[in-house]
């Protein structure tokens, strides 16, 4: 794994305090992956209450960052939902980010959208959390 990407359910594990995603964290961390978490699903998961600690403290950690939804990645993201049976705009630009990152894994707790949008490509990973 060289780049962790933590979709809305990865984060909500964590602030759960989820072993899988407290183990894939653990694993990116000896590994000196980054971590990246789309602004996107930072906004789905931070409430501005108690339950963002975890969040809060994974978002100040080395090799972890937010990464931006710039006009590169929304085209992107774009052209994933037009083949795909979802309809999600974040899980779309959590995959565009991730073909951005060769071997990037993304960690989320709905994977079948997720494949699906990666549309077979076999530089993604998905990960159930």
């Amino acid at each position: 794994m060289r780049t962790l990407i933590l979709d809305t359910g990865a984060l909500v594990g964590l602030s759960r305090r989820s072993n899988r995603i407290w183990s894939l964290l653990d694993q990116a961390q000896r590994r000196g992956a980054d971590v990246l978490v789309p602004a996107g699903t930072l906004a789905e998961s931070l409430r501005g209450d108690t339950r963002d600690t975890l969040i809060e403290q994974l978002l100040n950690r080395p090799h972890t960052q937010v990464t931006v939804h710039d006009e590169v990645r929304a085209r992107a993201a774009g052209k994933l939902l037009k083949h795909a049976r979802t309809s999600s705009a974040i899980d779309a630009l959590v995959v565009a980010e991730a073909l951005r990152h060769l071997g990037a894994t993304i960690a989320t707790s709905d994977p079948d959208d997720i494949t699906e949008l990666a549309q077979g490509n076999r530089s993604v990973t998905v990960v159930k959390v």
